[in-house]
């Protein structure tokens, strides 16, 4: 962690609240590993080094505690949640169920928004290009599964498939998935030129497989 008297400058582009921006920030340091697993979180230093007021901060460990992604104890207070091979496990199950689902149904709704198709394009072409850390690869990657289901009409759907994606994005930022013997890249492709297309039976089953693959990673870690 950078020395508490660094503040970070807001960046362009924030969310319009506190609130929101401290989310983000708190949010992203957690989905790249720069906060680790069972790792303790001060309110005070964080603030300090955010530059705001502990309160948002707080609020925050609320609202990402709700989502998995902190643990709050009483007298304890907060951490990052642990993972493991169990919760790992867990999560691609459910994403097997929920991932296709909705990327076939966000591929059929597309083909009648012609900008799901560049969309989903731009998102793919920035997932192969070079990346300058790990982290900004996994950065990539999110945004372009989630590309792939931007058009879903079920939003509750949309969001518990958001959810586990960032539960994903730890496991791979901290190393936990062991790697993969099969062709992700070749498998991207694959999800690209079939929503794309607009065929979103051939993008489930695609989907399904590269999730398939990396649950065997998964258990393989074990």
């Amino acid at each position: 962690m950078p020395p508490s008297s660094t503040v970070v400058a807001r960046p362009a582009g924030a969310p319009p609240t506190r609130a929101g921006w401290v989310d983000g920030l708190l949010r992203s340091a957690i989905l790249q590993g720069e906060f680790l697993p069972g790792e303790k979180l001060y309110a005070e230093r964080l603030a300090e080094r955010w530059g705001v007021s502990p309160t948002p901060v707080r609020e925050t460990f609320q609202r990402l505690a709700g989502e998995g992604l902190v643990v709050i104890e009483p007298q304890k207070g907060a951490r990052v949640a642990p993972l493991s091979v169990e919760e790992a496990t867990e999560v691609y199950e459910l994403r097997l169920l929920l991932d296709p689902v909705a990327v076939e149904q966000s591929v059929a709704a597309g083909r009648e928004v012609p900008s799901f198709a560049a969309e989903v394009g731009v998102a793919h072409a920035a997932l192969v290009a070079r990346h300058r850390s790990a982290a900004e690869y996994h950065e990539a990657h999110r945004v372009f599964h989630l590309a792939l289901v931007s058009r879903c009409p079920n939003g509750r759907l949309v969001q518990q498939v958001a959810q586990l994606m960032a539960h994903s994005q730890r496991f791979h930022a901290v190393g936990a998935v062991a790697s993969r013997a099969a062709d992700p890249a070749g498998e991207h492709l694959a999800l690209r030129d079939a929503a794309v297309a607009g065929d979103g039976a051939l993008a489930a089953e695609v989907l399904r497989a590269h999730l398939r693959g990396t649950l065997d990673a998964v258990r393989a870690s074990a």
